[in-house]
């Protein structure tokens, strides 16, 4: 069985805590690739990038030497905006826009997408024909609903587009994420492999994601209590816990495991 390993391209200041630009700090961004990119050919497995199109044009050297070692380039979108800030005309432009800019970097168009902050989520009617028309073949931004059956394998989310929904479990009749983010933070090794081998015993693939700055062995200072201890809790457990699971499953970027 083959799972899914993806890296979610972006600075600490991207993610959902943070509305407006922090005050100037000497990005950690560059040595952090490194170190994910040192972890991975340290254990012989390649990933799926999902790399912020803003970012991209302003290190385009940071995506080129993360194509030259053969991982598969992806969009995150071009702005960290929740699509729900977004009109359709917007999130189209933000499609084609990271699109243009990663295929002008590397040479080669993406065919993957995944949205800021999940976010996807709720408007997949009206946006998910939108990633199929600006070019893209395929989506992993889609939570199984809460109360719904999981779909755990890749599945047509409309025509043309195939979706990878990240990993849940089920607990007392919910499907909870497991395997990135606060939940990979949170979470005991043992606990996120049982999960993960549960998965493949049933015929299904895990996706692990984990984000850049995650690699970040010097959080910035000051902030908030309530936003440190939210995005920064146990960060520096997730190194060691994603080259465990590396070590202990079969791992592949998306592109390889649809076949695109």
């Amino acid at each position: 069985m083959r799972n899914a390993l993806t890296v979610d391209v972006e600075e600490w200041h991207d993610t959902v805590l943070f509305r407006d630009p922090p005050a100037p700090r000497k990005t950690c961004f560059s040595r952090n690739i490194e170190d994910i990119l040192t972890l991975l050919d340290k254990r012989g497995v390649k990933a799926t990038f999902f790399i912020l199109g803003e970012l991209a044009a302003r290190c385009p050297g940071q995506v080129r030497i993360i194509a030259s070692c053969g991982h598969e380039i992806a969009s995150h979108g071009y702005t960290h905006r929740s699509l729900w800030r977004l009109t359709p005309g917007e999130f189209a432009l933000d499609l084609g826009k990271s699109r243009d800019t990663l295929g002008d970097i590397t040479g080669a168009a993406p065919l993957g997408y995944r949205s800021p902050t999940w976010s996807l989520k709720g408007r997949g009617r009206d946006f998910l024909p939108l990633i199929r028309e600006a070019g893209y073949s395929y989506d992993s931004s889609l939570y199984p609903s809460c109360f719904a059956a999981a779909r755990g394998a890749p599945y047509e989310a409309v025509p043309g587009l195939t979706e990878f929904p990240p990993s849940v479990f089920k607990f007392a009749g919910l499907n909870l994420p497991f395997l990135g983010g606060t939940f990979l933070r949170w979470a005991g090794p043992a606990f996120l492999k049982g999960k993960t081998a549960a998965l493949n015993a049933a015929g299904l693939p895990a996706l692990l994601y984990f984000h850049t700055w995650e690699f970040d062995a010097a959080p910035p200072e000051p902030l908030p209590f309530y936003k440190r201890a939210l995005q920064y809790y146990n960060i520096g457990s997730v190194p060691p816990k994603v080259d465990a699971l590396l070590g202990g499953f079969n791992w592949a970027p998306i592109r390889a495991i649809l076949n695109k």
